[in-house]
């Protein structure tokens, strides 16, 4: 009587004479049937899994791709096959199938290597810097605070302008004390500037003596019987006696 080539193998040709006749399917390929006659009787990993080994007789011989990586066709052969998610990106779970599942970095972070397997592997943005995009995939996309502005945790996604009362010249300001107090006699009452010229000189007949002010009610007025004919009084002393 004729016998079956098992599960996992196929005979193409007639007259075969030994079990040794049928042929393994293929690496990336499996059959579950016995008494396969054709290569195409053998069944493709489906994407997401490998098989590397041939002969394979049943779906779960197919292995999942890594974390970390993924194989958007089906009847890959290797592990080789299942393609690195890109830098900027991670899959934290095993089996995936398209560079879809490949999660994005969250904005403030960035990861420079591919086939990252975890959230873990995105790397904070250092203070001072901020990136507002995701799927960040270089240091050099974390970007210097603007002038008038300051962030002092890393994996920042946007940065904090400076208080009214301050303001920063330089870029990539790390720390609020980086936000430079308006000198006594000027305030400013906005926040985010970033020139020393942003701060306001007191109006004539007033002074502050107090640097960082943040209103123009901060500014005092001179007493009954002196005034002062100029802009930005600093002390009281400033104030002339008619």
């Amino acid at each position: 009587d004729c016998i079956d080539c098992v599960a996992g193998r196929y005979l193409d040709v007639e007259g075969g004479s030994a079990a040794s006749d049928c042929i393994g399917c293929a690496a990336g390929q499996y059959s579950e049937t016995s008494g396969n006659d054709a290569a195409d009787d053998c069944i493709g990993c489906v994407a997401g899994k490998y098989v590397e080994s041939e002969g394979s007789n049943e779906a779960s011989d197919c292995i999942d791709c890594v974390a970390g990586r993924y194989a958007d066709v089906a009847g890959s052969a290797a592990l080789s096959e299942c393609k690195d998610c890109a830098a900027g990106k991670y899959v934290a779970v095993v089996g995936s199938s398209a560079a879809s599942d490949c999660i994005d970095c969250a904005a403030g972070r960035y990861i420079d290597v591919g086939g990252s397997d975890s959230d873990t592997d995105c790397i904070d943005c250092v203070a001072g810097k901020y990136v507002e995009d995701t799927g960040s995939a270089l240091e050099s996309d974390c970007i210097g605070c603007a002038a008038g502005k300051y962030s002092t945790t890393s994996g920042s996604a946007a940065c904090i302008d400076c208080e009214a009362g301050r303001y920063a010249i330089d870029t990539g300001s790390a720390t609020l004390e980086d936000c430079i107090e308006c000198a006594v006699g000027r305030y400013v009452a906005a926040t985010g500037s970033d020139e020393a010229e942003d701060c306001i000189g007191c109006a004539a007949g007033r002074y502050v003596s107090e640097p960082g002010s943040d209103e123009a009610e901060d500014c005092i007025d001179c007493v009954a019987g002196r005034y002062l004919d100029v802009e930005g009084g600093s002390a009281a002393s400033d104030c002339i006696g008619c």
